[in-house]
């Protein structure tokens, strides 16, 4: 076999899109380099067949996907871990990737906040081992008490099944307050807690909007189409894991275990859909004019535009669309086009001046402003990362 990165604990089953999205960031950065990549299926990861792997394939280095795989069975490969899990056989280790869960939280919130609910609530279910639920409790907790909200908490069942989070739930939901924000901390929950909405005779978003997170595909069963979800850049964890790997290969076995840092990975964007959106209690002209947004927006249209075509006062239809939508039409402009930017910049080589003026925006230095306020990082670092 030629020199490889192996892919460790890699889960192959049609609903696991952030380990898909992980693999394809890991390829483009081993692709740039003459490197390819192999991949050991969760079936074949006991404690006995990994060594037995390790030897059969001889790769340059290991991705690997904890929690139950122990460290020392990787002694001899440079290793890079994701989301390192509250065990003590993980202690010390260094070199790992990880989401920043505060980041995700504060993004959630900044989307619910938008439409100015009374009160927030929290959803998580017990993970054994894994720590990142409860960081993004804390941080979600932490935003709305800097902001003096009140939020409600779903106590989290330790070692429940998901029968029993699932009884537990529905009456819990069915109690919160009347236009209620909630955050389901992964998009598998968010469905869980659009089923016990729904049970409850409580609509979204008239009664309650939702967030989830991982912006997970529904064709995978995951997701609701229904469901807004914080977008968080897996693929941007596989291609920072496989530079890692590299860089330790680089530098040596025993330098790189002193020099192993970790690194870290956020979300990208909210992808909006019905549960933030607003459509079931929305006036009939915000309901055009967000179809005009999504038709028109890469073209060139302005806040102006979409107020003058509605046929209301301005001060009515500002008020109105932010009521529906929780942001102003500046902000779902901005949304629509940079979703674009991302595609345009992920799946062509169009120039970046190009690619302002194909999504509407008025240049280049607009965008580039623009991106890197919401992105975090210049157009030109995102499209070599996911390319």
């Amino acid at each position: 076999m030629a020199a490889a990165i192996l892919y460790v604990n890699f889960n192959e089953c049609a609903a696991a899109g952030l380990f898909r999205r992980r693999l394809d960031g890991i390829r483009r950065y081993a692709k740039a380099r003459g490197v390819e990549v192999a991949t050991l299926g969760r079936s074949d990861c006991s404690i006995e067949e990994v060594p037995a792997a390790l030897a059969r394939l001889r790769p340059l280095g290991c991705a690997v996907e904890p929690p139950f795989l122990r460290p020392g069975l990787f002694r001899g490969f440079p290793s890079v871990y994701f989301d390192m899990p509250r065990m003590p056989k993980w202690r010390g280790v260094k070199a790992s990737v990880h989401c920043d869960e505060a980041a995700v939280a504060e993004a959630a919130y900044r989307e619910l906040a938008a439409g100015m609910p009374p009160v927030f609530a929290v959803v998580s279910q017990w993970m054994f081992f894994h720590t990142w639920p409860d960081e993004r409790i804390a941080a979600f907790r932490d935003c709305c008490r800097k902001d003096g909200k009140a939020c409600l908490v779903f106590d989290v069942g330790r070692g429940e099944t998901e029968e029993e989070f699932s009884r537990r739930l529905e009456p819990w939901v069915a109690a919160l307050p009347r236009r209620c924000a909630i955050f389901a901390v992964n998009d598998a929950i968010a469905v869980d807690v659009a089923k016990a909405l729904h049970a409850a005779r409580r609509s979204m978003p008239h009664d309650a909007t939702l967030v989830g997170a991982n912006a997970s595909d529904p064709k995978d069963g995951a997701a609701s189409a229904e469901i807004s979800s914080v977008r968080i850049d897996f693929e941007l964890s596989g291609y920072l894991a496989a530079r890692a790997l590299l860089a330790r290969c680089a530098a040596g076995k025993h330098r790189a275990r002193r020099e192993a840092a970790p690194a870290s990975f956020g979300p990208l964007l909210v992808e909006r859909r019905k549960s933030t959106r607003g459509h079931r209690w929305s006036k009939p002209f915000v309901l055009e004019a967000v179809d005009m947004i999504r038709r028109e927006a890469c073209d060139g249209l302005a806040a102006a535009d979409v107020i003058r075509r509605s046929g209301v006062t301005k001060s009515l239809f500002t008020l109105r669309f932010r009521e529906a939508m929780g942001h102003s039409v500046r902000a779902e402009i901005e949304q629509v086009r940079l979703a674009r930017v991302l595609t345009l910049l992920a799946e062509t080589d169009t120039p970046l001046g190009v690619v302002a003026d194909m999504c509407g925006f008025g240049s280049e230095v607009e965008l580039r402003q623009i991106f890197r306020k919401r992105v975090r990082t210049s157009m030109k670092e995102w499209r070599a990362l996911h390319r």
